[in-house]
């Protein structure tokens, strides 16, 4: 098959998600809101949920017809080698405690790599609230009841995953011959358009910068963009990596995608934070701890990193 048909659908995948954020309303539009309006997010998680449904059956179609290896797979395989049915791997075999597994591996990776921030977190939710369990479930019950973070922490997981990993890498391996895809291809090239889809938040950051008026310079826009589309690609090697050595555990992908929109790009310690700037310390003692504290808290970085690289090896396989 020509590959100028297969960088046709892998584009057409990529540019639809994009493409479904801004198709509003026309009274929607008239708004000229932020990203982060309700009425905004309620509009474009509608229209990217029926997109979703829709490519869901419409990309195993285009595998089928334009499909360069295993003729005999019909309509059915290619859309259960999306792996949105749990269980299901590649080759075919259901292995649903596999499957669960690699779920829990991909928790467990993701914890290894925040281990810093995470450990900062419970300290500091132990100084500031004690050791009941009463505020710390309100803290997680808060991530999920907003529209804010039910659509950064679930809604785009789930969608973003579904497109630039499930459809991006099964299309991969259905629209090229076997043997012309290397495994560092599959990892490198299908991230390149994850990265390049966010360059979107620099138009909408230039606009809503217009609209208030004391907005960020056009500089500070493109480079805050720029390092947003490099960590996204970097998080795309890491997803399409998963997804390729679990045989199609999409769930995995999800899962860390969510944690890691929680976590944030880890940075200073909060417990530092708090008891410097907010409620700052008086007594020597208690600064010298917190001073311990943020060599500890830095050292966990970087023990966080060693951890994570070591565990990509350690994901269970048939």
């Amino acid at each position: 098959m020509s590959d100028i048909i297969a960088y046709s659908i892998l584009l057409y995948i990529s540019i639809s998600y994009v493409s479904a954020i801004y198709i509003t309303s026309k009274d929607i539009n008239d708004y000229k809101l932020s990203r982060d309006d309700p009425r905004v997010i309620k509009s474009r998680m509608r229209k990217i949920s029926i997109l979703t449904i829709f490519n869901i059956f419409f990309i195993p179609l285009l595998q089928k017809l334009f499909g360069a290896n295993d003729s005999n797979k019909t309509y059915i395989d290619y859309l259960m080698e999306l792996g949105i049915v749990p269980g299901r791997q590649f080759t075919g075999v259901w292995n649903i405690i596999l499957y669960f597994k690699n779920c829990y591996e991909s928790i467990l990776l993701i914890c290894q790599l925040f281990i810093g921030p995470l450990s900062d977190s419970l300290l500091y939710h132990l100084a500031i609230n004690g050791s009941g369990l009463g505020p710390m479930i309100d803290s997680i019950y808060s991530l999920f009841n907003t529209i804010w973070n039910i659509r950064n922490y679930i809604f785009a997981p789930i969608t973003e995953e579904i497109f630039y990993t499930s459809f991006l890498i099964t299309s991969y391996q259905t629209l090229f011959k076997d043997g012309t895809i290397s495994f560092k291809r599959y990892l490198f090239e299908p991230p390149l358009y994850f990265g390049i889809a966010h360059a979107h938040h620099a138009y909408e950051t230039y606009n809503k910068s217009k609209l208030i008026g004391n907005g960020p310079s056009i500089i500070t826009i493109g480079i805050s963009t720029l390092f947003q589309m490099s960590y996204t690609y970097i998080f795309g090697i890491l997803t399409n990596f998963i997804f390729i050595i679990t045989s199609g555990n999409l769930w995995s992908c999800i899962i860390l995608h969510s944690i890691c929109n929680i976590m944030g790009f880890p940075g200073g310690s909060e417990l530092q934070f708090h008891y410097s700037v907010i409620k700052p310390l008086r007594d020597t003692r208690s600064i010298r701890l917190l001073s311990i504290w943020n060599k500890i808290y830095i050292g966990l970085l970087l023990l966080g990193i060693i951890l994570f690289v070591k565990g990509l090896n350690n994901f269970t396989t048939v």
